[in-house]
């Protein structure tokens, strides 16, 4: 099964879909493109909404796509892409951010340095036990941190996200097939949010297939099944 594990198709949420039409128009290219299932991750910023009134705009935005979906189009899984920050372990409800059926919280991490500061945090949000993290979009990090963070970050109980159109990027291709290998990074998602913003992950696994073989692409699926089984991480990184 093929999964999409971070996108903005939802409509006038954040950055993402601005219309309906949009958004169908996106689900179209993952339809066409063998996505089987999405997880829609809307922004969240602790700084500028509380959980309830975020779960709420986000169940209305949904309630309005729904009358417009298609049967052919990918299964739709409720989630967020969460900003980090020290403050996300005092947040009541926390757990309902996660992707649906699943404690598994899609975190994203701030646009600097990986301090030791900020991994602590992170180290303490997962030994907290609320909820498992998935680091987003790991390989966008390296423009801000030293690779040595990143594995510090990434050696925690952690797993990792990349995005499809850092594959097809040559600056980024090398080092996204590099974290894959060493095991930072266990799920593709094409963050989507415009047609012209965004990719289908076949696309990444058309690279990945071609420069690692077919079978890292059945163990990437396989992480993902497991995910949205809410396995333990450790049961995914061993895979």
């Amino acid at each position: 099964m093929t999964i999409d594990f971070h996108s903005h198709i939802l409509p006038y949420l954040d950055d993402g879909s601005e219309s309906i039409e949009e958004s169908i128009r996106l689900l179209d290219i993952m339809a066409q493109n063998g996505t089987d299932t999405l997880i829609c991750s809307p922004h969240f910023y602790c700084h500028e909404i509380d959980i309830h009134s975020f779960l709420e705009a986000r169940q209305n935005s949904y309630e309005q796509l729904k009358p417009h979906l298609k049967p052919e189009h990918p299964k739709i899984l409720l989630g967020s892409e969460v900003l980090y920050s020290s403050k996300l372990i005092k947040l009541d409800d926390l757990e309902k951010l996660c992707i649906e059926g699943t404690n598994y919280l899609l975190l994203e991490m701030p646009y600097l340095r990986l301090s030791k500061q900020i991994i602590d945090s992170v180290s303490e949000l997962v030994d907290s036990g609320r909820v498992k993290v998935i680091v987003a979009h790991i390989e966008r990090y390296l423009n801000f941190t030293d690779y040595a963070d990143l594995e510090e970050l990434m050696s925690l109980d952690v797993l990792g996200q990349l995005n499809a159109n850092s594959f097809l990027e040559r600056k980024t291709r090398k080092m996204c097939l590099k974290l894959l290998n060493n095991g930072f990074a266990q799920v593709i998602g094409s963050d989507m949010h415009h047609e012209d913003r965004g990719v289908p992950i076949k696309m990444a696994y058309e690279v990945i297939e071609k420069k690692l073989g077919p079978e890292r692409v059945v163990e990437i699926e396989e992480s993902g099944n497991r995910i949205l089984k809410d396995m333990e991480t450790y049961d995914i990184i061993e895979l």
